[in-house]
């Protein structure tokens, strides 16, 4: 069966694609120069009742930021955004890592082994730390000197190169292993080269499993931008903003609508206006729901025991049909009297 017959596939996928294309069509009719704003909050006698952040009611449903802003309009608005990165980060670690991976598995296997030990040690380093330490000094500390577009850039390339290493040898341990059966000698005695082998037997082999492995890169750069926001590390850039000129008291904002800078940004309000982050955390909580969905259906369709062997087919057994000796009357009488037929 197909994974795209799955329910569970079907409606993780389904989910992604609607916030994505979603975002895209609400962006494209509402524009940010068009988004929702209430500073100021009136009552029926038009008498002013609150002020941005301005929580949850019927016209705002998920409240306001303190500059009026909807935040229903910035989480639509920014699913675009978020799920983009996502999209292209993991998509290019997945595919430096495979071609990394099918290089160093081509390697001697003493060279193999060395290398794997050696990069093995990324998967227990920290990413979170790692790229705050190499992303906050061009974000924060120089940003006056950076442009916006190069320090989306350089987030997106750092978030991708701390996790080629982990992919690189998850995808050559995979080949190095398949690589060992016995089939591939017998396509080695035949002629067939190294790249012949790749093209025409790895990579088929490892086609499934680089899809859950995309799923998993998904759901990995999801989390560690979510990390990075509450760092106020924002993946699109950071801007500042002074509250009030008399007391200096300036606040980093991000230049774009994305999730993680939304919750990196407004950190510090959430013990008085909890709503304002409400909404892009549940954003990231129901795009990882719908990533595992994917995730948990490939694993069992792609994944499940003799999923990469053809089910040999019953062969009937079918008796010989018996053979019928014609008898002379003079054999069937000496049968009928002695039993046999000599």
């Amino acid at each position: 069966m197909s994974v795209w017959r799955s329910p569970l596939f079907l409606s993780g996928f389904l989910i992604i694609v609607s916030l994505f294309l979603g975002s895209i069509i609400y962006s494209h009719f509402v524009p940010n120069e068009k988004q929702p704003v209430m500073q100021i909050r009136f009552d029926e006698q038009k008498q002013p009742i609150d002020s941005a952040p301005l929580a949850p009611f019927k016209e705002m449903p998920f409240g306001t930021d303190r500059f009026g802003v909807s935040i229903l309009h910035k989480v639509i608005d920014g699913a675009k955004y978020t799920l983009g990165f996502a999209f292209l980060i993991a998509f290019a670690r997945l595919f430096f890592g495979t071609l990394l991976g099918l290089i160093l598995s081509q390697l001697p296997k003493p060279v193999l082994r060395i290398s794997s030990k050696l990069f093995e040690s990324f998967y227990y380093a920290p990413a979170t730390i790692v790229a705050y330490l190499l992303i906050y000094p061009v974000l924060q500390i120089f940003t006056w000197s950076v442009p916006k577009e190069q320090q989306t850039i350089f987030s997106m390339m750092i978030l991708i190169l701390i996790a080629v290493p982990t992919v690189m040898v998850t995808v050559a341990n995979e080949t190095s292993k398949f690589l060992e059966n016995e089939f591939i000698s017998s396509v080695k005695v035949l002629g067939g080269g190294r790249i012949h082998k790749l093209r025409k037997h790895v990579l088929p082999y490892l086609k499934p499993r680089l899809s859950i492995l995309y799923s998993q890169q998904l759901i990995a750069t999801l989390l560690l931008a979510a990390h990075l926001g509450i760092l106020q590390v924002f993946i699109g850039g950071t801007d500042f903003v002074t509250l009030d000129p008399l007391e200096n008291n300036t606040v980093p904002v991000a230049m774009i609508n994305e999730w993680s800078s939304m919750i990196g940004a407004n950190y510090y309000q959430i013990r008085g206006d909890r709503w304002i982050v409400f909404a892009p955390l549940a954003g990231f909580a129901v795009t990882i729901l719908a990533l595992n969905f994917m995730v948990e259906a490939m694993k069992r369709q792609y994944l499940a025991k003799g999923a990469y062997t053809k089910r040999s087919r019953k062969v009937r057994k079918v008796k010989a049909p018996l053979q019928v000796k014609k008898l002379s009357q003079e054999q069937f009488d000496r049968i009928m009297k002695t039993g046999t037929d000599n």
